[in-house]
Order: C-alpha cells, then sequence, then structure tokens
C-alpha cells in the first residue's frame, strides 16, 4: 500500500517506458517514415520484427519494414504520415495516423496514375524489454491508400513470413466483362468488410499468404491483374479447383460471372509470370525539402 510517506517508486518508472516508447513511434514517423533515413529503424526495430501488414514480396524481420518503406517512398515521392493521436498501454502503442502522397512512381507494377490519396487508420506497434519494436499490426491505412490508387490489398499474412527461397509470387491477368466493374467493386468491398474473415480463412486453405488486385484500363476492355504469393502455384491451384468449401463455392460463382474466367483455377498462361522477386527500390526517396505533407 502507498502511503505519504510511503512514495510509488515504479508508478513513475512505468510511466517513462510508456513515454519512451511514445517518443520511439515519434521518431520513426518523423525521420525513417517521412524522410527515409534507415539507421533510425536500425536503432528502433528488432532484426526479427514481426510486421502482419508489410507489402507483398517483403521479406521477414527488419529488412521487410526497409522494404515496405522504401518501395512506398519511391512509388509516392511525397508520402508523409502524421500522426493524429497517440497512446501506450503497457508494451504497446496505439496510433491514429494519416498517409498523404501522389502516385508517381510503380507501386506493385502498376504504372503511376498521378493520383492523390489521403488515407486514415490504426497503426499497434508491441515493444520487448529493451525497447525496440517487435511487432506491428495495422488497420484500415494501407488498404484505404490501395483503394484511393485502383487496387485491392487482401488476404494479408498472419504471423511470420516465409523466407525469399519459400515463396513464389504469381501475376495473371483476366478480364473485367461487359456491365461488371461496378459488380467487381461490391465484390471486393465485401471481401475487404463483411466477408473478410471468410476471405483470409480461404486463402489461409488455400497456401495464399498475400494478394493484390488491380484493374488495368485498356482500350478493347479493361482487365484485372492478381498478384498472389504462394510456396506452391500448382498446389494452390488444384485446391482451389477441388474446394467444395461453401464460401469457396460461392467466390467462385462471382468470380466467374464478374470475369467469365478464373484467375486462381487455371494452369498457368502466357499472363503469368511465377517465381517474380519483387524488388526493393535501391534507395527511400527524399522528402519534400519544404518538410510540408
Amino acid at each position: 500500500m502507498t502511503t505519504a510517506a510511503t512514495p510509488d517508486l515504479a508508478r513513475p518508472l512505468w510511466e517513462s517506458v510508456q513515454e519512451r516508447n511514445k517518443a520511439t513511434i515519434r521518431r520513426v514517423f518523423a525521420e525513417f517514415i517521412n524522410q527515409g533515413d534507415t539507421a533510425v529503424a536500425d536503432a528502433s526495430y528488432r532484426t526479427d520484427i514481426v510486421d502482419h501488414a508489410g507489402l507483398p514480396g517483403a521479406p521477414e524481420g527488419l529488412e521487410g519494414v526497409k522494404y515496405t518503406i522504401a518501395s512506398l517512398r519511391e512509388a509516392v515521392p511525397d508520402f508523409h504520415v502524421t500522426i493524429e493521436d497517440i497512446s501506450a498501454h503497457e508494451d504497446m502503442v496505439v496510433i491514429h495516423n494519416t498517409w498523404r502522397g501522389t502516385h508517381r512512381g510503380e507501386l506493385l507494377g502498376m504504372a503511376p496514375t498521378g493520383r492523390s490519396f489521403l488515407s486514415v487508420g490504426i497503426v499497434i506497434w508491441r515493444f520487448d524489454e529493451e525497447g525496440r519494436i517487435a511487432e506491428r499490426w495495422e488497420h484500415g491505412v494501407s488498404s484505404n491508400m490501395f483503394a484511393a490508387l485502383g487496387m485491392r490489398l487482401l488476404a494479408p499474412r498472419k504471423g511470420r513470413r516465409r523466407t525469399a527461397e519459400g515463396t513464389r509470387s504469381v501475376t495473371r491477368t483476366v478480364p473485367l466483362l461487359p456491365g461488371k466493374p461496378a459488380a467487381w467493386e461490391r465484390l471486393t468491398a465485401e471481401l475487404q468488410g463483411p466477408r473478410r474473415r471468410e476471405y483470409e480463412a480461404s486463402r489461409r486453405r488455400l497456401g495464399i499468404s498475400g494478394e493484390v488486385l488491380r484493374i488495368d484500363p485498356r482500350p478493347e476492355a479493361d482487365h484485372v491483374i492478381v498478384h498472389f504469393e504462394t510456396a506452391d502455384p500448382e498446389r494452390t491451384r488444384k485446391r482451389w479447383a477441388e474446394s467444395t468449401h461453401p464460401f469457396d463455392q460461392w467466390l467462385r460463382e462471382q468470380i466467374l460471372d464478374i470475369h467469365g474466367e478464373d484467375p486462381w483455377a487455371g494452369p498457368g498462361t502466357s499472363y503469368e509470370v511465377s517465381g517474380l522477386a519483387w524488388t526493393a527500390p535501391p534507395r527511400a526517396t527524399a522528402d519534400r525539402p519544404d518538410g510540408s505533407s
């Protein structure tokens, strides 16, 4: 029991740990994410950090974090994140943040669109006992950004990433049938929203660890580009084609109605690139000189 004569020494110590963790996050955003200073990442993250929301193709650990930020900054030279609110609870830090920028470079194979975006969401960080970032989750921020650019980021990984040698990236293209763009928008919104858990469970059954969909406008007809990652593309195809799970059957019906063909069921085609290695940009692009958002 703490009395006036017995100061509570634990409380200010614990509060200082929470403030230390919040200060680390503020520095990560100000110097690493917004300016590309990787030395701050080296000092702030564990080398085996588990990022549950890195970009597709990012390797495990700290190198994957650097890959994700460098890729975003290369594709969005004016990429800037603002922390709207921050709080600390035991070994966790929670922030509400806003992402801003303009798509001026290639992003996951998508050519620059010139579109500007403003995306809001929540990011949660877990620290280890030494004050280094050990784990990261986010909700809404990246998916809102991708949606603004005409992309859909689906089936995020759960837990640790595979090594580069254990994952293959596959790209397939299917047509978007006349009159079906609105149906595609409704379906992807449903998979991101009310049926997200079912969708992610379906991808795990198939061995798909990450998936990105985007519309590719073409003179004759719009197409949809499907990127997904799996250890064994043929096994994934077979599992999908033979699945009798009610959700998988429902999704196949939707896909066939919208595209007329199924990008996950067919064998490799001239559109497919297997074993593709997502390459990180050689450097992070410098932030704007005036530091504005």
